[in-house]
């Protein structure tokens, strides 16, 4: 790492002791490797914290992929335009019997009153009674159809 090779080190060796003594010299190598343990220390939760960053924005981007996915959904496209066009289809079904609004008042009466003839039983027909090919009236005829 530093390219000490063993004179290196004997050199610093020899001068721990004449400049620390040989009393403190196991004292200050003990300090040393305290201070050592705590740069590692530091300099691995830094790696830690920078590697979680990373997972995190690495997290973040899968999110939104996923997001996109299930936006861009084609089953969930295809279910939408099923489901609209049944809904209005169901809409339009339900507001059949209502009258329309905006239509002139004769109009409307003229609707109730081809209502209630379709609503009438049909007459039986006797044996006795001769058959006569009356024409009916076209709101009858409209509302018999």
């Amino acid at each position: 790492m530093f390219d000490i090779g063993w004179t290196e080190l004997l050199f610093l060796g020899v001068l721990a002791i004449l400049v620390v003594g040989p009393k403190d010299l196991p004292r200050m190598m003990r300090t040393i490797g305290q201070y050592t343990a705590k740069i590692r220390g530091a300099a691995r939760e830094f790696q830690r914290s920078f590697d979680e960053m990373a997972r995190e924005s690495e997290l973040d981007e899968l999110r939104k992929q996923i997001a996109e996915v299930k936006a861009n959904n084609p089953i969930s496209q295809v279910k939408d335009a099923i489901k609209h066009p049944l809904d209005s289809v169901g809409k339009a079904l339900d507001d059949a019997g209502k009258p329309l609004s905006g239509l002139p008042d004769e109009m409307v009466s003229d609707a109730a009153e081809a209502v209630a003839v379709a609503q009438e039983p049909l007459p039986q027909e006797d044996a006795e009674s001769p058959k006569t090919d009356a024409p009916k009236t076209d709101v009858a005829r409209d509302a018999a159809q």
